[in-house]
């Protein structure tokens, strides 16, 4: 099989993650570069890749250029830009998905109607910011803006038509007086959206891995191509998104119907397949909050549970059982849909450690597979990548793709 070699990043809320992944699904480098803000977004994507390209053998050896890129980002993000020329346009402020929504007394209130998980801040937005309005050529989500800036025309992307009625329609711009051409038209995600247009320095070690000319492969939210990434793709398979959040995320083939309490019911990246999921809104929060009380911010998650399992009644193991219990009730919340959970897989830097892995398995009965690449949204996107160039389905790749590194089973 012809090496093909993948440079995959993803915007998160404080830093950029970037990998070099091969069509094997095999890591070759990984960089994290962190930020406060969008307007350096595409300096922090520039470092990342200097950082890969230093960190990598000689190209001689045998590994070959980047054969696309591929943009994920957290959603729903919106980023305001003022112009058409991606070089030279002002970008504002970033509406941000977790920004609190300042209450405005006589804004119209919201229609019950409205299925967008936009539209409504974006709303709210506008109204805190009129004098902005005229100044305004698009919206696009973070990904969308660094793919711009490197050479993509602008659009929207999403998984797939099943989800424009949860990013923007005509009825419901026009429900919330929302100017639709602010939007770029619609793709699909592993759609090749434009090329890369920025010319590195020569001499710069980052030359050797990007040049202008490769193509830029369209890029969904950080949530769908987590489920590309771990290969929950099929009926009956389930993620668990690990970090500061956490979210269990179980596949389906028709829609469950209920959007109580707290599952989020949404359709799945596979269209005509649905996607269950369960929120828990402080996971590794709360584990980082511990580290913080008792002054070991820097000590790595690993050295503490492992100091926390060995010692006696240590105090840090009913921040691990609050953890756990958050966990076991999630599962518990989807199951009562009638649905059995018996094997996750898992993603994100909670993952990265053995003995909570293992903690985690035993008392939740569930089997636990971690896979070579934890980072499941940079596997996304190569995955899209390879999808993209070989023209196999999204489920045939990620089968081929996604390497089960270590499987964890309740004692």
């Amino acid at each position: 099989m012809e090496q093909r070699l993948f440079l995959c990043a993803d915007l998160g809320t404080s830093s950029l993650k970037a990998a070099l992944i091969d069509n094997s699904g095999r890591l070759f480098g990984f960089a994290r570069v962190h930020y406060a803000g969008s307007d350096i977004w595409l300096d922090a994507f520039y470092r990342a890749v200097e950082q890969l390209a230093l960190s990598l053998p000689p190209l001689s050896a045998g590994l070959t250029p980047v054969s696309a890129v591929c943009i994920s980002g957290s959603g729903p993000t919106l980023v305001p830009v003022c112009g058409d020329n991606p070089d030279t346009v002002e970008s504002l402020m970033p509406v941000y998905w977790y920004d609190p929504v300042p209450e405005i007394a006589d804004a119209p209130p919201i229609n019950k109607n409205i299925t967008s998980l936009f539209l409504p801040k974006l709303q709210n937005y506008l109204l805190n910011n009129v004098e902005k309005i005229n100044t305004i050529k698009y919206f696009f989500s973070s990904q969308e803006w660094l793919s711009w800036k490197l050479g993509a025309r602008p659009v929207t992307v999403i998984p797939h038509n099943g989800y424009i009625p949860y990013y923007w329609d005509g009825d419901q711009c026009g429900a919330l007086n929302i100017n639709k051409e602010w939007f770029p038209i619609f793709v699909t995600m592993g759609e090749v959206i434009g090329t890369l247009n920025a010319a590195l320095n020569k001499d710069s070690p980052a030359s050797k891995l990007l040049a202008p000319g490769v193509p830029i492969v369209a890029g969904a939210a950080d949530f769908i191509m987590a489920l590309i990434g771990t290969g929950t793709l099929k009926p009956g398979m389930v993620c668990d998104r690990t970090g500061s959040s956490e979210g269990i995320n179980l596949c389906v083939e028709s829609d469950p119907g209920s959007r109580q309490g707290k599952l989020r019911i949404l359709p799945h990246a596979v269209a005509g397949l649905w996607n269950t999921g369960a929120i828990i809104p402080k996971s590794g929060t709360l584990f980082d909050e511990y580290r913080a009380a008792i002054g070991q911010e820097e000590k790595p998650h690993n050295e503490l549970t492992k100091e926390i399992f060995g010692t006696k009644n240590h105090p840090g193991m009913a921040v691990l059982e609050t953890m756990a219990g958050n966990f076991i009730n999630a599962l518990d919340t989807i199951e009562q849909l009638g649905f059995a959970i018996k094997e996750l897989t898992l993603s994100g830097g909670q993952c990265g450690d053995p003995l909570w892995n293992q903690y985690k398995a035993d008392v939740s009965g569930r089997v636990l597979n971690v896979p070579e690449i934890i980072h499941a949204e940079l596997a996304g996107g190569a995955i899209l990548c390879e999808a993209a160039i070989s023209g196999k389905s999204l489920q045939e790749t990620a089968a081929k793709m996604v390497r089960i590194k270590e499987i964890y089973t309740p004692a």
